[in-house]
C-alpha cells in the first residue's frame, strides 16, 4: 500500500492479547507502531509442531473484527 511501512523479516513483532479490549486499547495508545503492516491471527492453540492453529486471520484490523464477529467467536474462550 502507498504510504504503509512494510516490516521486514527482522522487524517481525508478534503480539498476544488476552481480548479484543486489550488489542484495542494497545493500538490507540501505540499510533506510531500501528503505521507498521500488520496481519491479525486468532489462535486456537498450536499442533504437535508448534505452529498456532488459527481460526480466523486477515491483514486487516476491521477485515478481523468482522471475521470473529460473522464466526460468533469468544475470543474470551478460546484464551
Amino acid at each position: 500500500m502507498p504510504g504503509r511501512k512494510k516490516n521486514t523479516g527482522e522487524e517481525w513483532d508478534v503480539l498476544e492479547f488476552s481480548s479484543l479490549t486489550e488489542l484495542k486499547k494497545y493500538r490507540k495508545s501505540h499510533p506510531e507502531k500501528m503505521a507498521f503492516s500488520y496481519s491479525y491471527a486468532l489462535s486456537q492453540g498450536v499442533d504437535k509442531q508448534f505452529r498456532h492453529i488459527n481460526i480466523a486471520e486477515v491483514d486487516h484490523f476491521k477485515q478481523f473484527l468482522r471475521q470473529i464477529k460473522r464466526a460468533g467467536l469468544d475470543i474470551r474462550a478460546i484464551c
